[in-house]
């Protein structure tokens, strides 16, 4: 997976939109996850696959590891 600009691509081929390739997550509200991108946009989880879901937080959590060592 990648994300240039305002855009994010899957492996599978699929294109997502992602304002300044910026996505968050924030806890389950009534059993659903929120995952943002932008400041107030909202991806629709159930139109992603499984895999893609997994590519999305692998990808999300080497971000993290990298920011909390300092490393760009």
């Amino acid at each position: 997976m990648e994300i240039r600009e305002d855009e994010v691509f899957f492996s599978s081929g699929r294109v997502g939109y992602a304002n300044n390739g910026i996505i968050g997550l924030s806890e389950p509200n009534n059993g659903e996850w929120c995952v943002s991108y932008g400041y107030d946009g909202e991806f629709n989880i159930h139109g992603i696959t499984m895999a893609e879901r997994e590519e999305l937080a692998d990808y999300m959590i080497g971000l993290w590891k990298r920011f909390k060592v300092g490393t760009d």
